[in-house]
């Protein structure tokens, strides 16, 4: 199991989009500019939302990994302190993180447009 977290880990690395979690978000987050998704599987927002958010990394991935700027999600059922420490009311949610700070949420963070305007502007 640790051998195909850690395999997924490099692979997302390089592709500029992870899946975090309680063992690697502080390694992952503390450096460079994050956008997290936080969400619940269960949750028909954090659903409806999924399309949206895989295709602003889709559209932006080129330039998002030239600026430095990587995309995470934390899937809060499972990882239910994360998202207690991130100060998590709602799902989906998308923070800002600078170099392991939570700097906020994305204003708007629902939407393509803002989204991927937001992320762009970084």
């Amino acid at each position: 199991m640790r051998l195909t977290t850690l395999v997924l880990g490099l692979a997302s690395l390089a592709s500029g989009y992870t899946i975090l979690d309680a063992e690697n978000f502080d390694t992952h987050v503390q450096s460079g500019l994050w956008l997290v998704k936080y969400y619940s599987p269960t949750c028909p927002w954090s659903r409806r939302f999924a399309p949206v958010w895989e295709s602003v990394y889709r559209h932006l991935e080129v330039d998002l990994l030239a600026s430095n700027v990587r995309l995470g999600e934390v899937d809060c059922k499972a990882n239910q302190m994360l998202c207690v420490n991130a100060s998590i009311d709602g799902y989906p949610t998308v923070v800002f993180y600078k170099q392991g700070v939570n700097q906020g949420e994305v204003p708007g963070g629902q939407s393509y447009t803002n989204l991927a305007d937001y992320a762009i502007a970084l």
